[in-house]
């Protein structure tokens, strides 16, 4: 019987981050993971909004047409989430980015903006992707220039690390008011924080 397609959540407020978060228990001896296919990696971009549906479309013919190629796609993109996991988890903890993760994600923010055209869009002009439906690398283009655009625009203070004591790992961006948002998602993390609070409180 083959296995489910996972459930992606969108819960960090930007996509790089949300990338990030496609391990569950990421900061564990015993993550899993939700993007097991490229075919995987392809609707996890489509449903993130990187990719239109006609080009996720020309993009899953190709990889199941290319296994090859898509499976050392599916390693690229997985690599370069997790090198983008490793520097905001040092932004979110205050800590000096490692050297060879910073120069991987310029790399990865080079190649990608390669593949960006200036064009006239009515009375004004924006950016795009050019777009052949067979270069699988199209996929992970926007994360990495997003994760560049965050890294150099910020708010770098407002990268949080769900607070999770059992190694929950998720990252966001906490657009809160307020500034205090310690969870990946409130009605998960955040509610098991406080049930176990509301024990502890009960037992003393």
């Amino acid at each position: 019987m083959t296995a489910p397609a996972a459930a992606f959540s969108f819960l960090a407020e930007r996509l790089c981050l949300d990338f990030a978060n496609t391990v569950d228990w990421h900061d564990t001896d015993h993550p899993s993971e939700r993007v097991r296919t490229p075919a995987d990696l392809i609707r996890w971009a489509t449903e993130a909004g990187a990719l239109d549906t006609a080009m996720a479309a020309a993009l899953q013919a190709h990889a199941a047409a290319h296994p090859r190629r898509a499976a050392a796609l599916l390693a690229r993109a997985r690599a370069l989430r997790e090198t983008i996991y490793r520097v905001f988890t040092a932004v979110s903890q205050d800590q000096l980015l490692p050297p060879a993760d910073l120069s991987a994600l310029d790399a990865a923010r080079l190649e990608a903006a390669r593949h960006q055209r200036l064009v006239p869009d009515g009375d004004r002009f924006v950016l795009t992707w050019e777009a052949p439906g067979d270069d699988l690398n199209r996929v992970w283009w926007p994360v990495a220039l997003d994760a560049a655009n965050l890294l150099t625009g910020g708010p770098l203070e407002r990268v949080r690390r769900c607070a999770d004591d059992r190694g929950c790992g998720w990252l966001f961006l906490d657009t809160s008011k307020a500034g205090r948002r310690r969870w990946c998602s409130m009605e998960d993390c955040g509610n098991r924080a406080k049930a176990q609070r509301h024990r502890q409180r009960a037992t003393a």
